[in-house]
């Protein structure tokens, strides 16, 4: 009888091989399924950023500028350092107006010019010059005289206030009435020389030359000086 017994054992060497092989192969291809299923859950298309509807400023408004009533008067005082005060006095109508300044003394200047828009700029003899702007209801602003100048506010005023004048022979009265009542005025000769006014009543008359007069009521588009 033949001895089977290393055939035996070779058999069985061979079927734990393969079974050792299949093992493995089961093992390695595991992971694979695994990475492959990973794959595909993870590879999802990127969600596209929300898209936002593009801005649209409104274009910025622009106040409309501030204009001078139809008719107004307006008056202010700037005080100095030595000689008293300077009173200014501005009347305007539609689009132009008319200003006098004056200390009751010796200091005068008459100006005229444009009232547009709110903005006032107005010239007189020997380089005056009176630049201003409606600030609510005053009006806010600069004058030149000569080589000086000086800030000034004038509010509003109401009648019997504001520019008055009066002239004969060549000799000119002036006189600016605040609101309070009291009177500012120089006289001004044919030559050139200056002096207090006479006294102006609030009916708006005076004792020129020994008469009485009655003083014209200064507007806008009036030219004096």
């Amino acid at each position: 009888m033949k001895r089977l017994g290393p055939w035996l054992t070779l058999a069985a060497v061979a079927v734990l091989g393969i079974a050792l092989v299949v093992i493995n192969m089961s093992k390695d291809s595991e992971p694979a399924a695994q990475n492959a299923n990973t794959g595909v859950t993870t590879t999802s298309a990127a969600a596209a950023p929300p898209t936002t509807a593009p801005q649209t400023t409104a274009p910025p408004t622009t106040a409309a500028p501030a204009k001078f009533p139809a008719k107004a008067d307006y008056v202010g005082a700037i005080a100095q350092q030595t000689g008293g005060a300077i009173t200014v006095s501005i009347t305007v109508q539609g689009d132009k107006a008319t200003a006098y300044a004056c200390d009751g003394k010796s200091i005068e200047s008459w100006l005229q010019g444009s009232a547009i828009d709110g903005v006032l700029q107005l010239t007189g003899k020997n380089g005056a010059k009176l630049d201003g702007r409606l600030d609510g209801t005053a009006v806010r602003g600069t004058l030149y005289l000569g080589d000086k100048k000086w800030d000034f506010t004038a509010p509003p005023v109401q009648a019997p206030a504001g520019l008055y004048v009066y002239s004969e022979a060549g000799t000119r009265q002036s006189w600016i009435v605040d609101s309070n009542g009291g009177v500012t005025g120089v006289q001004r000769a044919p030559d050139g020389s200056t002096s207090p006014a006479p006294g102006l009543a609030p009916d708006g008359t005076a004792i020129v030359n020994g008469k009485k007069i009655t003083a014209n009521k200064v507007s806008g588009g009036d030219s004096v000086g």
